[in-house]
């Protein structure tokens, strides 16, 4: 392609062909570089994907695939195709990369087509405590009911005028020692603690019998991975509740708000060696951060993260939990959308 542009110069002379030739060079180049910036960032199994730098970038993940879309579609344009197809070669392999990754949260699983077992819904909600507001918390959750859900973030006295709100629909309450987490059920809570597993974060760990079957409950919120040390913080934490995880003898649920989104490696490696399954698989990616009510005032900062829209609030549950449907509730007074999950244990 470069030698092309060196003829072009040479045959015609002139200042005016030569700077148009160094345009296009300079056009190709830049071209070139997003292009393979955009393929790079599109393969998520890549170990660069472990540095802190790609896991900040690939928050993106979702605007460089459209972006890589669009790229592509400029170039069948007349004026290109001739010239480019190299480079559309190259933008068509990250956007079949971006399509996988993405369009994989999108099949039906067989596995959620098996039938018996007994119902159970569950529900994830991380409300930030400077944003807390008991009455509109407490309508949403009560316009909501569920069987179980775990309350991430609110401070202890929050979580308590909720319970007096709502503690008709759920009687059973354990509020973790470290954390922020709460967790509110409908069947009684036969044991729970709060423990850090080795690691700098705290989890909720409860045990809830479900209509005499015992079910294992963790509500966890990992740092968000905003610094070097945070990162490695969350994935320590990711680590341990997977070996967790992986420990359990009965039916487990792992629900929270992770920082960390569904195309993560470090989501990848918690699926592989925990043994469970994410609740999302099969039914979308349903994004969770960032949202607002729209009567509420943001900071410039604020405005720039309702672009982000990523899915960092997730549920886990055991292999042999069927999923019937994934839903993700109006943020309400929160920057998170609650995720709910009917469920049915086999």
């Amino acid at each position: 392609m470069c030698g092309k542009f060196s003829y072009n110069i040479w045959l015609v002379p002139g200042d005016k062909v030569i700077g148009f030739s160094i345009d296009v060079m300079l056009t190709s180049i830049l071209l070139w570089s997003m292009a393979l910036s955009l393929l790079l960032i599109s393969f998520t199994p890549g170990v660069w994907y472990k540095l802190w730098f790609f896991e900040i970038l690939g928050t993106g993940y979702l605007w460089f695939a459209g972006l890589t879309l669009i790229l592509l579609l400029a170039l069948f344009l007349p004026r290109f195709r001739p010239s480019r197809w190299k480079l559309m070669i190259t933008l068509a392999v990250g956007l079949g990369f971006y399509a996988s990754t993405i369009g994989t949260w999108y099949v039906p699983r067989l596995r959620d087509a098996r039938t018996g077992g007994f119902p159970l819904t569950v529900m994830t909600y991380n409300v930030n405590y400077q944003l807390w507001e008991t009455s509109a918390v407490t309508d949403l959750v009560r316009a909501n009911p569920v069987d179980v859900f775990g309350l991430v973030e609110p401070f202890k006295e929050q979580a308590a005028e909720l319970l007096d709100n709502v503690q008709d629909l759920y009687p059973y309450y354990y509020r973790a020692t470290g954390g922020g987490l709460s967790l509110f059920s409908r069947y009684p809570i036969t044991e729970a603690t709060t423990d850090n597993l080795g690691t700098r974060h705290h989890s909720l760990f409860a045990s809830v019998n479900v209509t005499g079957h015992p079910i294992r409950v963790v509500v966890a919120h990992p740092l968000a991975p905003i610094s070097m040390p945070n990162f490695i913080n969350r994935n320590q934490a990711m680590v341990a509740l997977a070996a967790y995880a992986a420990q359990q003898s009965i039916t487990t649920v792992i629900m929270g708000d992770f920082n960390l989104t569904s195309w993560s490696i470090y989501f990848r490696n918690f699926i592989i060696n925990s043994g469970l399954r994410s609740v999302n698989l099969g039914h979308g990616l349903n994004p969770t951060w960032f949202y607002t009510d729209e009567a509420r005032s943001l900071s410039h900062f604020d405005h720039w993260k309702q672009a982000l829209k990523i899915p960092i609030d997730h549920i886990f549950v055991s292999q042999n939990v069927r999923v019937d449907q994934v839903i993700t509730l109006p943020s309400g007074v929160s920057d998170h959308r609650p995720v709910i999950a009917k469920l049915r244990v086999m």
